[in-house]
């Protein structure tokens, strides 16, 4: 017996902090993932009639939601870094699993680290915001980065392990002051 309307919008609208959760989890851009959000969304409500009741309806979701995150990646191959499928497969499954185990805790985690990282970004100085973002999003080698800065490519190196380093204390330090 297939759930009425209302029954499914109560679903997906109780479910949207858990589904956006788990596709922060494998798409970095808050956009981005919104815009995945949607298209799962979407493809959800067309699908309504699948879903069968008593049954783990995040659970449902987040795969629907991988698919889409799978051909979101394949139409942007070219445009960004990514990892490729076997991870992104592996990191999918764990959290579906976690999701499962820990529900609405887990998606709070997530939104809060996210929030965490886009905070800590916006302390950095333009200069080692800029490194990131040729190293990660561009995906230049650090030689092409050094000579952008007038650095070699070693120091580069130095740059980014102490700006990722700076990050992790920023989020740790973030996180610290948030939990209960």
């Amino acid at each position: 017996m297939a759930l009425s309307h209302d029954e499914f919008v109560a679903l997906l609208t109780s479910s949207q902090r858990r589904i956006c959760g788990f596709i922060c989890t494998l798409v970095v851009d808050l956009t981005d993932a919104e815009e995945v959000l949607q298209e799962t969304n979407l493809t959800l409500w067309q699908q309504a009639d699948r879903f069968e009741p008593g049954t783990d309806f995040v659970a449902w979701a987040c795969r629907v939601a991988h698919f889409k995150v799978l051909k979101w990646r394949d139409a942007r191959k070219r445009q960004r870094a990514h990892f490729d499928d076997d991870v992104l497969d592996v990191i999918a499954s764990e959290a579906i699993e976690e999701q499962r185990m820990h529900g609405q805790l887990a998606a709070e985690r997530y939104e809060l680290r996210r929030l965490a990282l886009a905070a800590c970004l916006d302390e950095l100085s333009d200069r080692n915001r800029n490194a990131l973002m040729l190293r990660y999003n561009g995906k230049h080698s650090l030689t092409s980065i050094g000579a952008e800065l007038g650095r070699t490519a070693n120091a580069v190196s130095q740059l980014l392990h102490r700006i990722r380093s700076a990050l992790r204390e920023c989020m740790d330090r973030r996180l610290a002051e948030t939990a209960p």
